[in-house]
């Protein structure tokens, strides 16, 4: 059993949700989370919060208890989705083993 943690950007929850139903996830959850990332000072890529150090982004997790062959699917797809798309913000993703797990 295996524990997959995917972040996003929040406009991308349906196609994210979407690629895991295609990878055989059958149930996840998902959390609002705020992404921060240091400004550089390039205020020309981000002239609307120019003043500001910090730059804020609405994203996602989401997450699932699945088999490994499910998770091997699910990197996959999200491999392939980063490298066919010219996206600044890229998904995300994290595998975690478990060892141990009440009885579902």
């Amino acid at each position: 059993m295996k524990l997959i943690v995917v972040l996003s950007i929040a406009e991308h929850q349906e196609k994210v949700a979407a690629l895991l139903h295609r990878a055989g996830v059958k149930r996840f959850s998902s959390a609002s989370i705020a992404g921060y990332k240091k400004n550089k000072g390039n205020s020309a890529l981000n002239w609307f919060s120019s003043t500001s150090r910090d730059v804020k982004t609405n994203s996602i997790a989401l997450f699932s208890f699945a088999p490994e062959d499910v998770v091997e699917h699910v990197m996959e797809e999200i491999n392939v989705c980063n490298r066919n798309t010219d996206n600044p913000f890229p998904v995300h993703a994290f595998v975690l083993d478990v060892m141990e797990h009440s009885v579902f």
